[in-house]
């Protein structure tokens, strides 16, 4: 998501008023170089050192203005209550991934394994970037209290008495916002902090392996130093938006309607066993196995055990009698994980990708063909896969001959998913009718969730 104009508003009058307020730190003969540097265009028109450096912020542009703050971060030593109002707006520009808290906890319970820091200095500066280190941890007018970078020097440094865990908790890490916190994980792997590429791997590796399960990794890098540059990002190759209708498991081709064109609202008119349509927010984890069996629990009224039962035949009895290498595909995925199955992206079949109204008879046998995908799975960071099955009708006519048209118009509709960002993954009917089908199934789902990093520690 791009940097939305109301951001771009908000950073606008909060810069004008933040580098207003440092008026009294420059001579009117100074003005115009400190604008240069942040690169402001002058003005000539003002009644005072304020209005002067405020009507320069006010007629710059959009790209002009968020330029000019992150400048004025690196050279002016604003107020931290400033500084960090500024940061703030600089840097919610959309591309921060969302880490809720939980995750966070257990990344700093992992960093206990290692030591955080190898320049005691260069830690120090660090954390007093992102968080106001140097202010009390609480306000006694009789007795002077120490700073928070006091009590981390005297607690985590020169001694052990906080872990990490504390250490995030008092700097504000486990609440602050999605930017600053991606930026301090990225500081603390940088080579200031860590000038050893072991190290550094190490840290990186501890990030991966506990911020997969939202769907986030660090994106590796080498920099000016030839040491590790580290980047928070999602899986994949963008963060893609929530599927706004989940239509899957339908036996036949369902009746539906718009009940409220606005909202894309769909109403089912034939009978609702016919198909499942999941209508809760997917978030960047993923759909995964206990986000779908809580959901049916509580939309069909089962107890949750029975729900895993029930769901599980529910989507079995949707695969088509006709293709017995797509019944396979689905019970391999279930004998590849097992017990790790509630946790992982859940194999959803028959999944409505292009509805159309008309019937088969006014559009032919080959658009109802092309408008189901046989497996979907939705991972973390908004991945999207799609498994086909492919049997004879995917290449050739009513008599079994090739018919290189029916295998151009698969081969197009495969380029239209990848180009909207799908991953799309074919197998041929043949070839999951031989003896060692399940062994590739299972070796592939496997293939597929280890390189997304989704398969639990051994």
């Amino acid at each position: 998501m791009p940097r939305t104009q109301q951001n771009l508003t908000k950073l606008r009058d909060a810069f004008s008023e933040i580098l207003g307020n440092q008026k009294d730190h420059y001579t009117d003969a100074r003005i115009p170089e400190l604008l240069f540097k942040l690169g402001l265009d002058d003005c000539t028109e003002y009644d005072s050192k304020r209005r002067h450096l405020q009507k320069a912020v006010e007629a710059a542009g959009d790209v002009q203005i968020v330029a000019a703050a992150q400048r004025a971060l690196e050279l002016i030593g604003f107020e931290v209550h400033e500084r960090d109002q500024l940061q703030e707006l600089v840097w919610d520009d959309g591309t921060a991934p969302v880490i809720p808290g939980r995750y966070r906890r257990e990344l700093a319970e992992k960093l206990n394994a290692i030591d955080l820091y190898m320049e005691r200095d260069a830690f120090e500066q660090v954390l007093n970037e992102f968080w106001r280190i140097d202010t009390m941890s609480f306000v006694n007018l009789i007795r002077p209290t120490p700073t928070l970078r006091q009590e981390i020097v005297r607690h985590y440094i020169e001694n052990p008495d906080w872990d990490a865990v504390t250490l995030f908790d008092k700097l504000g890490a486990f609440q602050s916002s999605h930017p600053r916190f991606k930026r301090f994980v990225e500081a603390l792997a940088s080579s200031r902090v860590l000038p050893n590429e072991p190290a550094q791997r190490k840290f990186i590796e501890i990030v991966n392996d506990i911020l997969k399960a939202c769907g986030v990794h660090v994106v590796v890098g080498v920099g000016e130093d030839a040491f590790l540059t580290a980047s928070l990002a999602y899986v994949g190759a963008g963060k893609q938006s929530s599927p706004k209708n989940l239509i899957f498991a339908s036996t036949t081709k369902p009746d539906l309607r718009l009940g409220n064109a606005l909202d894309n609202d769909i109403e089912v008119m034939s009978d609702p066993r016919d198909v499942l349509i999941y209508d809760r927010p997917i978030g960047s984890s993923g759909l995964l196995w206990r986000d779908l069996q809580a959901w049916y629990s509580q939309a069909f009224g089962v107890e949750e055990n029975q729900a895993k039962k029930n769901l599980y035949r529910r989507l079995e009895a949707s695969l088509p009698k006709s293709s017995p290498p797509q019944a396979l595909a689905f019970s391999s995925f279930f004998k590849a994980f097992t017990t790790a199955i509630p946790d992982l992206p859940v194999l959803l079949p028959e999944v409505w990708f292009h509805w159309d109204p008309q019937t088969v008879s006014r559009r032919g046998k080959e658009a109802l063909l092309r408008s189901r995908m046989d497996f979907l799975l939705l991972l973390p960071g908004g991945v999207r896969v799609v498994i086909e099955i492919d049997g004879k009708h995917h290449y050739s006519d009513a008599n079994g001959r090739p018919n290189p048209r029916l295998y151009a118009e698969m081969m197009a509709a495969d380029r239209a998913l990848r180009l909207v960002g799908y991953e799309v993954y074919r197998f041929g009917a043949y070839e999951l009718g031989q003896p060692n089908a399940e062994e590739v199934l299972i070796a592939f789902y496997r293939s597929l969730f280890e390189r997304y990093s989704l398969l639990p520690a051994p």
